[in-house]
């Protein structure tokens, strides 16, 4: 999920309240508290102020038909309003924050959130230190259409104790954990056996110094269907 929306169409509705205004500002002033209520949408933050600076255009086309204590009294009400809906945004926007940092994604499944893998990926790799084993990280990415399938099939070949991350809408990645480098490759073989195509995977031991964003990149800038990068 993104915040906030790349397509600032939050413009229209203000755009189109500061033509009203500004073409029968005397009949249509009721509408100028609708500014404060379109600062209460997602919207980058060039648009809230554009919002302020429409507002105050706007306001300024009604002020003829009012004297100096109305404008005042409006301009000061019309402010506290607008940074009453800046705050509700702002609120608004820390939920969304809270929602995309979610550990279990699904309630239920075994999918979880690119965030918690970020917390897991530090822990595993101390812990296949301290008890020798071998473990790896597995990124798979398809089609959009595919992701749900592609989810499904690789939970079902997981160990109870592994989990599915999910890195994008088109990216998935768990940390598979074996005894050593032969089991490793059984298990990878046996994961990769029919999974949907097409699919971009990528296979790095957790022996090696690595980090999500690194390889999650690369994963992006791969050219070949697999790549594995074992422990040497």
């Amino acid at each position: 999920m993104r915040w906030p929306s790349r397509v600032p169409w939050q413009l229209l509705p203000s755009l189109l309240l500061t033509g009203l205004l500004s073409v029968d500002a005397e009949h249509q002033t009721l509408w100028l508290w609708c500014f404060a209520l379109l600062l209460m949408l997602p919207q980058p933050s060039w648009v809230t102020l554009l919002h302020f600076l429409l507002a105050g255009y706007s306001l300024w086309n009604v002020q003829a038909d009012l004297d100096i204590g109305q404008t005042l009294l409006v301009a000061m009400l019309l402010t506290g309003l607008m940074v009453l809906g800046v705050a509700r945004a702002r609120d608004a926007q820390s939920a969304w924050k809270r929602i995309g940092r979610r550990r279990r994604l699904v309630p239920g499944t075994r999918l979880w959130s690119d965030h918690q893998l970020g917390e897991d990926l530090p822990r595993e790799i101390m812990r296949s230190e301290r008890e020798g084993s071998y473990s790896e990280l597995v990124l798979l990415r398809t089609h959009g259409r595919h992701f749900w399938h592609l989810m499904s099939r690789l939970c079902q070949r997981l160990n109870d104790f592994e989990s599915c991350y999910k890195l994008d809408n088109r990216t998935l990645a768990t940390l598979l954990v074996s005894a050593d480098l032969e089991q490793a490759r059984k298990r990878r073989h046996r994961l990769f056996d029919d999974l949907p195509s097409p699919l971009c995977s990528r296979v790095v031991t957790l022996a090696r110094p690595i980090t999500l964003a690194s390889e999650y990149q690369a994963l992006r800038d791969q050219r070949q269907p697999l790549v594995i990068i074992e422990e040497a």
